[in-house]
């Protein structure tokens, strides 16, 4: 090794002066670089159909029928290339690939370097650097080779959502078309290429946290590994507080592996946003020869004890699915989390703050990032670090029976090992997950055998993944995390309601029952459940040309993927309205059903989130948070950051404190906090003209992080409409109301709705009568989607106030002219 004075490290991120171009395949692939025809300029984190979007080469894929006509570009390969100059004093050199889509062939100066066949592993590729160098990338289209790979492995096999090659593919699956989204299957270069530059550097580090059971004391460990000529250098480690100041610093000899360990006494604990704060340490490396620091890595975590409970439930059935953080038992609401485009160098940081940050509004305390999209990038999870949000973690799988020969696994085992690697010092990640749904596809065809083998030997080969290869590599790099081998996954019958987690698709999905039925489709922790619904009308109309804006157009119907969608739309939307004439009155109408199916959902299953010994419900996921294009879907924000109306209903039901009313009359308050209240609780019931027939108030006691039930409302001779109130200090906590259902075989109260400006950012609304789902069309307001009662006047909060406001109800609609 070189005793001679260490250089300082240098990164050269290779972000711009690349060019593209189609690859002509009458000519070989190195004859096609060298050619001066057909490049495009474009940079680098891009993609395929985004820079062809970019040069107008093709029309946007999201709006009218575009995408049939933009599916060539999937069938051909691709070119990229770069031209660079570099210092070449340094003796380390390495082109580093944080993620390329997916088949690649990797040329530098002229030489091949690297074959890339996984989206999902970054590479790392020692080069011979000269002043001018050139960087060819080869991409081979996905379809093509995942077509010839099924073929190899003997064919087709089951799945839910697009094509069968997918299976054998290792590039985010949703690209291939799924039911809520378009097939593009895209390609390039979708994360970043930079040089690295070093004599020596810090090449890995490994921070571990070691929580006594009294949550006093914690060791801190820290695994450092160093490459390069580090010769007579020091390793300067230095543990800082949350704040950023240093509590301890270490210095060691420079070798190969070296260890820190720290120990903090009372340390800042880390907790989900609606119990506490997010204290996040960091541990620095700085490797330094002479004072002098040659290069400098910085690792953040937080210090957390997290317990998946599964305990006997008092008068249940099974046990229970629940998480305990720092020794507080807590209900998980939130929503699975799906890629945010389908051209993913497009997500831009704001975005993944705009819909984390929404997620957080919402009351949520968990997203799952889903088998079928991407490992996320690194600030989804700093973000939800930051936030307070859970992640939990699905391994890329989803809806397919894989493969699991040798070549196929050993891909597996880097890919999962380099993402283990890479999150495992997030404290928002609390649950790691095999696949999404591949059991339950298994179960339902009879595949599901007690045989776990490679593929000759076994109906369901990737057992082998999911139950041996990935909870192994769990085990080895990140010991104290929670994995289960998939979603739903326990026991054998994935639908099994008394144990693990549930994907709830009864409603909607399957025979589509009613929402109601809710209460009887629950489980230990609902993962999975949703209602679809459209987005907002200004998002529609972005992507459905003027001529096209009827029900049932072509291009109407392509922005709805789900199979049976309309059909099934219509079903529920018929139970809604009689009025479903105009794209405007459907779409409300199925809005107003996603808004009471959610509202359902979360307060059931938080009513069964019980108390001590009785968690029957651990949790619920909505899906899904997000859309990745315009379209009708589950999501409850749109592609353009729009807040559906479902947005807000479920914001209130996710409240600390709800109070609650059901169709049979039951009355009960959920209070998540950890301090009991006493309130005074008002129960009103109205009827089908309008007039108060009812009204008794009474002290309640709610008790701290459980469901108080208050018993039922008083037996009525006529339909009537209920409204409760929870009141402390002349301030109302929450409210809730319940209208006869179905609410087209009732005719509801013709109420006046009063909107009365207060200041520039202030509005008053109320109603004579009670009225249902009244709906401002405006996305920024602190509520929305509310039923108003006489004599209960709400305020909202806006930004800004328009001078005019388009407001919808059930059963009617009205322009309002505000002052300015």
């Amino acid at each position: 090794m070189s005793t001679s004075k260490l250089e300082l490290s240098r990164q050269l991120s290779l972000t711009h002066g690349w060019f593209f171009k189609e690859h002509q395949s009458a000519v070989s692939v190195l004859a096609d670089f060298a050619s001066h025809n057909g490049w495009l300029a474009c940079s680098a984190p891009s993609s395929t159909y985004q820079n062809l979007l970019e040069h107008g080469l093709i029309p946007d894929p999201y709006t009218d029928l575009n995408e049939h006509s933009v599916q060539w570009v999937g069938e051909k390969d691709w070119l990229y290339r770069l031209e660079f100059t570099a210092n070449t004093d340094l003796p380390y050199n390495e082109l580093c690939f944080d993620g390329l889509d997916t088949f690649a062939s990797v040329y530098f100066n002229g030489k091949l370097i690297l074959e890339n066949e996984n989206m999902f592993v970054a590479q790392r590729i020692p080069v011979q650097l000269a002043n001018h160098n050139t960087l060819e990338i080869h991409f081979k289209s996905a379809w093509h080779e995942g077509i010839t790979r099924m073929k190899a492995s003997g064919g087709a096999q089951p799945l839910w959502n697009g094509d069968p090659s997918r299976l054998h593919v290792r590039k985010a699956q949703y690209h291939y078309g799924w039911d809520w989204g378009p097939k593009l299957l895209d390609s390039g270069i979708w994360r970043e290429i930079r040089l690295e530059q070093f004599n020596a550097r810090v090449k890995h580090i490994h921070v571990q946290t070691s929580l006594s059971a009294d949550l006093a004391h914690v060791e801190i460990l820290a695994d450092i590994a160093l490459q390069g000529n580090y010769t007579n250098a020091n390793l300067r480690v230095t543990l800082c507080d949350p704040n950023g100041m240093p509590l301890e610093q270490q210095t060691m000899a420079a070798t190969n592996q070296l260890q820190a360990s720290f120990q903090l006494e009372q340390p800042a604990l880390w907790y989900p946003h609606t119990l506490g704060s997010q204290p996040l340490y960091s541990v620095i490396m700085s490797l330094e020869q002479d004072g002098i620091s040659v290069d400098y890595q910085e690792k953040i975590f937080g210090i957390r004890q997290i317990k998946i409970i599964n305990e006997a439930i008092k008068n249940e059935f099974g046990s229970s699915f629940y998480v305990e953080i720092n020794g507080i038992a807590m209900f998980i609401a939130g929503a699975n989390w799906i890629p945010d485009d389908l051209m993913l160098a497009r997500v831009s940081p704001e975005r993944y703050h705009d819909r984390i940050t929404a997620a957080k509004t919402a009351n949520m305390t968990m997203l799952r990032v889903w088998g079928g999209g991407v490992y996320e990038s690194d600030i989804f999870y700093t973000l939800c670090d930051q936030l307070g949000i859970f992640v939990w973690q699905d391994f890329m799988f989803a809806c397919g029976i894989y493969p699991a020969h040798p070549a196929f696994l050993e891909q597996i085992q880097t890919e999962a090992t380099q993402q283990i690697e890479r999150l495992r010092h997030h404290p928002s990640i609390i649950i790691w997950t095999g696949n999404n749904e591949d059991y339950q596809l298994a179960y339902g065809l009879g595949l599901y055998d007690s045989n776990i083998a490679p593929d000759a030997n076994s109906s369901f080969a990737a057992r082998v993944i999911y139950e041996q290869l990935l909870p192994s590599l769990i085990q080895e790099f990140s010991p104290d995390s929670y994995y289960q081998a998939g979603s739903p996954f326990f026991g054998t019958d994935p639908d099994d309601q008394h144990i693990g987690d549930r994907h709830t698709w009864d409603v909607w999905g399957r025979i589509a029952r009613p929402y109601r039925d809710y209460q009887q489709l629950g489980g230990r922790f609902v993962s999975e459940f949703g209602m679809a619904a459209a987005p907002r009308l200004e998002t529609l109309r972005q992507v459905i040309p003027v001529s096209a804006w009827q029900l049932n157009n072509p291009s109407f119907l392509q922005h709805i993927k789900a199979d049976d969608g309309m059909m099934r739309l219509e079903k529920y939307a018929k139970a809604i309205s009689k009025n479903l004439s105009t794209i405007e009155d459907f779409a409300f109408a199925t809005q107003i059903v996603q808004s009471e199916a959610l509202n359902a959902a979360y307060r059931i299953w938080r009513r069964a989130w019980g108390n001590v010994g009785a968690r029957a419900c651990g949790g619920a996921l909505v899906w899904q948070l997000n859309d990745c294009w315009q379209v009708t879907s589950w999501a409850i924000m749109d592609s353009n950051h729009g807040y559906k109306p479902a947005f807000y209903t479920v914001k209130r039901a996710l409240e600390p404190i709800t109070i609650n009313l059901w169709a049979d009359g039951a009355i009960w308050a959920s209070n998540t906090s950890l301090e009991p209240l006493s309130a005074t609780l008002e129960l009103y019931g109205y009827n089908l003209h309008g007039s108060k027939i009812h009204y008794e108030a009474r002290e309640v006691h709610l008790s701290a992080n459980a469901t108080t039930e208050f018993g039922i409302v008083p037996a009525q001779l006529e339909p009537t409409i209920w409204s409760v109130r929870l009141i402390k200090d002349k301030k109302i906590l929450a409210r809730e109301s319940f209208f006869p259902e179905p609410y087209t075989q009732y005719t509801f109260p013709d109420a006046q709705i009063h909107i009365e400006q207060l200041d520039q950012h202030h509005l008053k609304i109320s109603a004579d009568k009670p009225v249902k789902a009244v709906w401002l069309e405006t996305n920024d307001i602190s509520d929305n989607m509310l039923d108003l009662m006489p004599n209960d006047p709400q305020i909202l909060e806006f930004p800004s106030i328009s001078q005019q406001l388009m407001v919808w109800w059930l059963g009617g609609k009205a322009t309002y002219n505000l002052l300015s």
